[in-house]
């Protein structure tokens, strides 16, 4: 079976043999057999043009008549939960052009908890093909391959092929109408369309959509039994769930319960309007609003969503040049991230050792570095932008939800490390070509490189100013957004341009001496340290502690290539032995690597863990509505295994005793999302609040006894203490 949303099971569906038939010139329809070698067929299909011959510039108007076996259905252009629509794929002669399939209004097909749409009994279809202003040919041949899905208990593919030969009108040849009655009474059971203008508006996942109908229709609706709303997108409702449409104030107001596909991702909300009159007569009306924000004509509607949530949330809005400056403060503080100050630092100290040579070209090195970390920088928010703009729910440090790329980001630093250490230096080894190296060197290509790897290292990281800048450039134009992420990388690379660019900055450097190879190996240990936090977040990723053990079997193997590589003999035959250990190590190390993608099933989230051990309640947006509709004060920590701010600012401020019991005596609820894997729900709670990445800390304080509201969500500082915290809590308790 095939599934338009979220996918539900269902029955088994038996693949059935498809029945073909062509028909010849002459004949006002074409009709499919009900059995093809022996085997029934639940719909039979009549293809049936309005007119028995098409003229030069003119639309022909064809019938898709659907004939179905007792309670069997097919399925509408939004099937619902399940199903699968009609489709036609046309077979036309040059520069003739089919027209999309219109529908008669749907019904409801319940089925368990599933609510479907679609039709049984007899349904037609309307479609079109228009043709070119001249024709050549005195007859055109029009080939229309159909398929669909027809479900009961079970469901059975099905499609057929129906060819018509029509004679080209003009030259003694006249169109004639081939059945008035039957494509009047198609296109009466078409929905009618409305121009009404109309407006929506989300409100604790409840979608309220109100339209102003015209004076003379509203004693009717307001008269009307079984109302029911047809959303032509799937996703927007939930299907099987009531709905509660009235007249009010002279309003049509439609309250459905919301899904989880973000309004965000379409224009127009397009449906039907199904009811029964009060003599009993069945009537759909074809509606459509816009939902983009955007004024659009009355054809569409003028809309202007609002959220009238009790605490909905309040977005700092920012210019574009507070962005950028944001951004640029940020990129600066990165560099004291303990994954990002050892490469900065070993570049910065190899002024030092510059010859005179050299030193006349410091600034071309700063320019080069800036441009590595800009041309990094460049290519990751161009694929955060590409997916984002394809629909994906990702934001900041997208890509260490994926073990892949914690994995190898692990091994790039467990290298590094080891380099620094003194264990080894970059000759003849198979990592020799890696950006270690290149960043190790003195020269323009190393410099660049050491930009990209700084870039690299400094994704798991978010710096104070970063959060409002990034969510603010992932609701901009890719120009903009793009701007942004450059200032952030700009930032990042300006420390060292500015020691690049500035000699007296340079002469504040201390003096070479053995101190620096002494400082060279105690830089190892922040990258060591980082080695073993992502080792830890690949075990948070990977189920339990298989995660773990995979990944530190693959440091070993790095770490043994590593050492059988600076006890290579030279001699052979062993010799190509080491070699072949060496490879063999870094092959396996690889392998793991690939493990990690190929067994999805490993994957877990960290809530349950996370939140038995803190108190929390793993975040679902249905536990965060509930919650709000009680009195009681909520703090939500949007964090992620891999962010180092979150795991601090968890350890020196939220997980404390002073904060614990802070919460307990408050009556604070603490929801706690979990976003080191993806997770829909929590992404969509970033964007509420204007932001692309972890951390985001909310406060909500309690429901005013007097008054029944809540006052407005307060966002707290990414940086956190227990002071802040508590002066956060107690002023709006």
């Amino acid at each position: 079976m095939l599934f338009k949303n979220r996918v539900l099971p269902l029955l088994s569906a038996i693949p059935l043999t498809a029945a073909f038939l062509i028909m010849g010139a002459g004949l006002s329809h074409v009709e499919a057999a009900s059995e093809k070698d022996g085997v029934p067929r639940y719909v039979a299909v009549n293809v049936i043009p309005e007119k028995d011959a098409i003229a030069a510039g003119e639309t022909l108007t064809i019938a898709i008549e659907q004939k179905h076996a007792p309670h069997w259905h097919t399925y509408w252009k939004n099937p619902g939960d399940s199903g699968e629509s009609t489709s036609i794929d046309w077979t036309l002669p040059e520069g003739f052009v089919a027209g999309k399939i219109e529908y008669p209004a749907p019904e409801r097909i319940a089925y368990g908890p599933l609510m479907n749409y679609g039709f049984g009994e007899e349904t037609v279809l309307l479609t079109t093909v228009t043709a070119p202003e001249n024709i050549q040919a005195d007859e055109v041949t029009i080939t229309a391959n159909i398929s669909w899905l027809v479900c009961n208990d079970i469901c059975v593919p099905e499609y057929t092929t129906a060819t018509l030969v029509l004679p080209v009108a003009g030259a003694g040849v006249i169109a004639s109408e081939t059945d008035p009655d039957f494509f009047a009474a198609a296109r009466s059971a078409m929905p009618h369309k409305k121009i009404w203008q109309g407006m929506i508006e989300e409100q604790d996942q409840t979608l309220k959509i109100s339209f102003h109908p015209e004076e003379v229709a509203i004693p009717e609706l307001q008269n009307a039994t079984d109302l029911f709303f047809f959303p032509e997108e799937w996703g927007i409702l939930i299907n099987s769930a009531p709905q509660e449409i009235a007249i009010k104030n002279n309003r049509l107001e439609i309250l459905v319960q919301r899904d989880t596909r973000p309004l965000s991702k379409i224009e127009n909300l397009s449906g039907v309007l199904t009811y029964k009159t009060q003599e009993g007569e069945s009537k759909a009306l074809a509606l459509d609003v816009a939902v983009s924000g955007k004024e659009m004509s009355d054809k569409a509607g003028i809309v202007m969503p609002t959220n009238n949530d009790d605490v909905g949330p309040q977005v700092e809005t920012l210019s574009v040049p507070q962005a950028i400056v944001l951004a640029l403060l940020g990129g600066i503080i990165l560099n004291l991230m303990p994954c990002v100050f050892p490469v900065l630092s070993m570049k910065a100290l190899s002024l030092i050792n510059m010859s005179d040579k050299e030193q006349k070209h410091a600034a071309l090195h700063g320019v080069i570095y800036t441009a590595g970390v800009l041309g990094c920088f460049a290519l990751i928010a161009s694929s955060l932008i590409g997916l984002k703009s394809a629909g994906e729910e990702i934001g900041w440090g997208f890509q260490l939800q994926n073990p892949v790329v914690i994995l190898l980001l692990a091994y790039l630093l467990f290298i590094m490390a080891l380099n620094l250490s003194g264990f080894f230096e970059f000759k003849g080894h198979l990592f020799s070509n890696i950006g270690n190296k290149l960043a190790a060197k003195h020269g323009y290509t190393g410099t660049f490189f050491t930009g990209m790897l700084a870039t690299i290292v400094a994704t798991p990281c978010t710096a104070p100013f970063m959060g409002p800048a990034m969510g603010f450039a992932l609701t901009q134009s890719p120009a903009v957004a793009m701007t942004v992420f450059l200032a952030l990388g700009f930032g990042l690379a300006l420390p060292y341009l500015a020691l690049c660019l500035f000699p007296p900055l340079r002469k504040a450097l201390p003096k070479p001496g053995a101190w620096m190879e002494t400082f060279r190996q105690f830089m190892a240990f922040p990258l060591y340290a980082s080695v073993a936090w992502l080792v830890w977040v690949y075990g948070q990723q990977v189920s339990g502690g298989y995660g773990v053990m995979l990944a530190l079997f693959g440091l070993i193997l790095v770490a043994f290539s590593v050492w059988i590589s600076r006890h290579t003999p030279r001699r052979q035959p062993m010799r190509s032995a080491v070699h072949g250990m060496n490879y063999t190590a870094i092959i396996l190390a690889i392998l793991i690597v690939a493990l990690s993608a190929m067994k999805p099933e490993l994957m877990k989230g960290t809530e349950e863990s996370s939140a038995i051990a803190h108190n929390y309640e793993p975040y679902t947006t249905e536990l965060y509505q509930e919650s709000l509709k009680g009195d009681q004060a909520l703090f939500i920590n949007m964090t992620a295994a891999w962010c180092i701010t979150c795991k601090w600012n968890e350890r020196v401020a939220l997980a404390t005793d002073a904060t614990q019991t802070l919460f307990k005596e408050n009556n604070v609820k603490v929801l706690q999302g979990d976003w080191t894997n993806q997770n829909a729900e929590i992404t969509k709670f970033l964007s509420d609040y204007g932001r692309s990445g972890v951390p985001l800390y909310v406060f909500i304080g309690a429901r005013d006894p007097q008054t029944g509201e809540r006052p407005e969500a307060k966002v707290l500082p990414q940086i956190l203490t227990s002071g802040l915290v508590a002066e956060y809590v107690e002023s709006r308790m």
